[in-house]
């Protein structure tokens, strides 16, 4: 699969799962290594439209009360 392959190629995209039925991918990446706009450009320059759907919750702890 060509998006899944552009995308685990880039340093520090550590996995990419793609459906592209769905018309989306899941990536776990290194944000200090790779940005969400690197990712996007590999995306369109295979000729699909690169978005962001959404970002992952916070990794804050939780808080006390």
């Amino acid at each position: 699969m060509a998006v899944k392959k552009a995308l685990e190629g880039l340093k520090g995209v550590g996995r990419a799962d793609v459906s592209l039925k769905a018309k989306e991918a899941v990536v776990t990446f290194d944000p200090e290594q790779v940005t969400v706009a690197q990712m996007i450009e590999a995306v369109d320059r295979l000729g699909f439209r690169g978005a962001l759907k959404s970002s992952p919750p916070s990794a804050a702890p939780p808080t006390s009360r």
